[in-house]
């Protein structure tokens, strides 16, 4: 198989439990001691913003942008990315992920958020505008490995001027 046999699509309200099962599958239980999980937790993710790849009717890869609080601007917090192990090196993730850069910035032309953060690999994430964070100028409220906490600019020079803790939105 190959990505033109999957379809992208927003995700609905109807996708809820089947993207649970598949991060649950993913990540396995230990995902909810995570930085990034613990500052989703409790939080609507941003549905205009969150798609899943479907094969056969199967939702087979999923990716949301939920909103969080760096110092006192509203960002976005991209995660989880998952995609069933048995269909990794696809580019199903690829996809997902140029879906939701592509969709956050249309969003940001129109005063939407300024950056999107996540916890992750660099040589992965680069190729869609990611880069490393410098571990002064965030703290995360759970343990991360530094060299993993990632920033992509949607309004250019953002990055510049933030800094501090980042909060759950809700918090806020």
């Amino acid at each position: 198989m190959t990505c033109t046999d999957y379809t992208v699509r927003p995700e609905s309200i109807s996708d809820a439990a089947k993207i649970e099962s598949l991060t649950e599958t993913v990540f396995g239980p230990g995902m909810r001691a995570r930085a990034a999980y613990f500052l989703r937790e409790g939080v609507d993710h941003t549905m205009a913003l969150s798609f899943v790849v479907e094969s056969r009717d199967a939702v087979v890869g999923t990716v949301r942008l939920t909103p969080v609080v760096w110092g006192k601007t509203v960002v976005l917090m991209l995660g989880p990315l998952a995609v069933l192990q048995s269909l990794k090196g696809k580019g199903i993730g690829k996809l997902l992920m140029q879906t939701a850069v592509d969709a956050t910035n249309v969003r940001a032309k129109g005063e939407g958020e300024p950056l999107i953060i996540l916890v992750g690999d660099l040589d992965y994430y680069a190729p869609f505008g990611f880069q490393q964070i410098s571990p002064a100028k965030i703290t995360l409220p759970r343990p991360a490995d530094p060299s993993r906490v990632l920033a992509c600019e949607l309004v250019p020079g953002a990055l510049a001027s933030m800094q501090g803790a980042v909060s759950r939105y809700f918090e806020f």
